[in-house]
């Protein structure tokens, strides 16, 4: 696609439309180096063609670097470049849409809180545009995915097992449970365009068992697919152990290690993908720092696991995994929800 291309304009204009844009609203566009111009063009074209009020906010790019944190794969770890400007923030939190078009995304920003609790709606836009197209939202996976997130609030507990050995219990009480729909249409609500999953941030400590990494899994910021197993010991909601003599468990041990803080082997986040048109291959197509990979965090009937962050349990690090697996089997109090990496429950097949 092109500058000023009235086709990526008419996309643009979809993905605005789910999320809600309203004639007269004010929407701040933010950029950085490295932000694609043609992104911009279609952003503004699609905004003033709906009648909103686009303007553009040009920062500079800060590296997570510059902070002595370890080297990381941009757009799959938290954002900086918010820091040196406050009075930015401040104008963000006066505006009712931000379109996030920065390289590492505001949702991974220190800020991004205060901005939504002043009531702005986030979309972050970074995927490359025939993906955009092919992960659009639709009425019938929203409903899904609201189904899916009602299925985890009324859970207390989720187990996970595999035929490779995975076998992993999750409590689930006082977690929050949130669904990745794509778009962002209610006040203080942050999205990435083209996602579609459910998860939940365990708020208690009680996650223990063992998550066997197999041949096909992915591996997030690496961008990189599991090519022999690789064992996670989870105990008291930490990974304990990290065990396996490949490649793959070397390069997840030294990571991790690297941030010499434990809050980095906590747990973050689990759920499932419910994007029927995600690829799980899509990495093999999309070159590392093109895409952030909501293809593979989303594909139907993954289990996705996280490490990290945790704003439920209060734990705080830029050390973040997102590694969604194929061919698990997922239950909520026992009952069956994906079965050997397809969907069951019969509120969220598709139909």
């Amino acid at each position: 696609m092109t500058r000023g291309d009235a086709g990526l304009t008419s996309l643009f204009m979809q993905e605005f439309e789910w999320c809600k844009v309203r004639s007269g609203e004010a929407a701040a566009i933010v950029t950085e180096t490295g932000s694609r111009p043609e992104y911009l063009d279609a952003s503004v074209g699609a905004l003033t063609a709906m009648g909103a009020r686009p303007f553009q906010i040009m920062l500079p790019f800060r590296s997570s670097e510059m902070d002595g944190a370890p080297a990381i794969n941009r757009g799959n770890a938290s954002s900086t470049v918010l820091n040196s400007f406050p009075e930015v923030v401040e104008l963000l939190k006066r505006v009712t849409l931000v379109v996030d078009l920065t390289m590492e995304g505001l949702i991974h920003s220190d800020q991004r809180g205060e901005i939504l609790a002043s009531g702005a709606r986030l979309i972050v836009i970074r995927e490359p545009a025939d993906a955009l197209a092919r992960l659009l939202p639709t009425a019938e996976r929203t409903m899904r995915i609201d189904k899916s997130v009602e299925l985890l609030k009324n859970a207390s507990q989720m187990t996970v097992t595999s035929k490779s050995g995975t076998n992993l219990r999750v409590d689930l009480r006082g977690s929050a449970p949130k669904g990745s729909y794509g778009f962002c249409a209610k006040p203080g609500v942050s999205a990435n365009w083209a996602t579609g999953m459910a998860l939940t941030y365990p708020a208690s400590l009680e996650v223990d068992g063992d998550v066997v990494l197999a041949p096909g899994d992915i591996v997030y910021p690496f961008y990189t697919y599991v090519r022999s197993e690789v064992t996670l010991r989870f105990r008291g909601g930490f990974v304990e152990t990290i065990e396996g003599a490949s490649l793959d468990a070397e390069l997840i041990r030294d990571y991790m290690a690297r941030w010499n803080e434990r809050n980095a082997y906590g747990i973050s986040h689990v759920g499932w993908g419910l994007h029927e048109r995600a690829l799980w291959d899509a990495i093999t197509f999309y070159p590392r720092n093109e895409a952030m990979g909501v293809d593979g965090r989303s594909f139907e009937g993954n289990f996705l696991i996280s490490t990290g962050p945790n704003y439920v349990a209060k734990r705080h690090t830029a050390c973040h995994f997102d590694i969604p697996m194929r061919n698990c089997s997922i239950f909520l109090d026992g009952k069956p929800v994906v079965l050997d990496g397809a969907i069951v429950e019969p509120s969220i097949v598709r139909r």
